[in-house]
């Protein structure tokens, strides 16, 4: 709750909760994967890393930015905090799963995609969701009317390169589609040849999503989390050499110039006022990444946690503080900083109150609810 009375203490005017959700306002979520707080140009990053992020500064410039954001330190658990706005814990996603076994958000788990539903709102995945990867457990089978993406990490996409991986049991994993109520299908193999393309494939299916809602006035809710910058760091072809400065550089260019391409797309479409975008991740970077295709010591490059300590996988402040920053315009002012401490939970009931729902009081509301 603290991101929601922070978000109340910056309003330009508002009166009240209710009147502030009769216009809802769409919702874009942009979400890294493995991106360490020092990598933006709002926090001291941009060129320092090789590249300037314009497009990422812009949402901190025309909004808010939180210096002191908190997640987990593996994806799964800060998805799961997010998703939920409970500890990962008590969700039973305390850590990523290994092997072939079940995992992820039970079907009485609440997600913000079902609490968004419920206020109205068509709601989209695209990308990454590490939840869950069989029938029931599928973005699709908690509140997501449809997904692109894959089901659990990037770094299964190294698996099948490497010898008699085909013969160890393991399942491959398959990029897929689907919308609510179905099963998903796979729509290919999620190999090393797709790795530097899928994120690419997000961006335009996340467009399409939002244009398609957007001309239909219809409130709706984007999470698009993104592949990047997980293992192996792959950048498409498009941007390999762009920088000048490497190849992390050239992911930082890519990164930017597809967030530039969502926000340029609500400019269009003239719905930026009453847009929320917000820009995060789920946890602070890999010790070492490998680039393109070869995964060589000499291909590794690091992340940047800025003046913090340690990577994913630690307790340290490094996996824990991940970039943040927030645009609604009309609502929240230019400019804000805040070193408030917030926590991934806290995007669910925010988002929940600024839609207009009501927050469950127990799992249980989800089959019964409460009077």
């Amino acid at each position: 709750m603290r991101l929601f009375k922070l978000i109340l203490v910056l309003m330009l005017s508002l009166t009240s909760i209710k009147a502030m959700s009769q216009n809802k306002p769409n919702i874009v979520l942009v979400f890294l994967d493995n991106f360490g707080w020092g990598e933006p140009g709002f926090n001291g990053g941009g060129i320092v890393r090789g590249a300037a992020t314009p497009n990422l500064d812009t949402i901190a410039n025309e909004g808010l930015r939180l210096t002191n954001f908190n997640v987990e330190v593996q994806c799964t658990p800060s998805r799961s905090a997010l998703m939920t706005g409970r500890y990962a814990f008590r969700s039973g996603n305390s850590k990523v799963p290994i092997g072939n076994n079940i995992y992820g958000l039970v079907n009485w788990e609440v997600t913000l995609a079902e609490t968004l539903s419920n206020a109205g709102y068509t709601t989209g995945i695209f990308g990454k969701w590490h939840l869950g990867r069989t029938p029931g457990r599928f973005p699709t089978d908690q509140g997501f009317d449809e997904w692109f993406g894959i089901p659990n990490s990037s770094d299964e996409s190294v698996y099948f390169t490497q010898q008699g991986f085909a013969d160890s049991g393991v399942s491959e994993t398959y990029v897929m589609s689907g919308l609510k109520g179905q099963i998903p299908k796979k729509v290919r193999p999620y190999r090393l040849d797709y790795r530097p393309i899928i994120d690419k494939d997000i961006t335009d299916k996340a467009i399409e999503f939002i244009t398609r809602k957007a001309k239909k006035q219809q409130p709706f809710f984007a999470f698009i989390p993104y592949t990047a910058t997980h293992f192996p760091t792959m950048t498409h072809p498009d941007f390999r050499g762009v920088s000048g400065k490497g190849q992390w550089a050239d992911m930082l260019t890519q990164i930017d110039n597809y967030t530039g391409q969502i926000l340029k797309t609500i400019d269009d479409l003239d719905i930026k006022d009453n847009t929320i975008v917000i820009f995060t991740a789920d946890n602070g970077p890999e010790a070492t990444s490998y680039g393109n295709n070869t995964l060589t010591v000499e291909n590794a490059f690091h992340g940047s946690a800025g003046p913090w300590r340690g990577t994913l996988f630690t307790g340290f402040e490094g996996a824990l503080r991940v970039p943040f920053a927030m645009r609604w315009p009309e609502k929240i002012k230019p400019g804000r900083v805040s070193d408030e401490i917030v926590h991934a939970m806290d995007i669910f009931p925010t988002l929940t109150h600024l839609a207009g729902e009501q927050i469950p009081l127990t799992w249980s509301s989800k089959f019964t609810q409460p009077s």
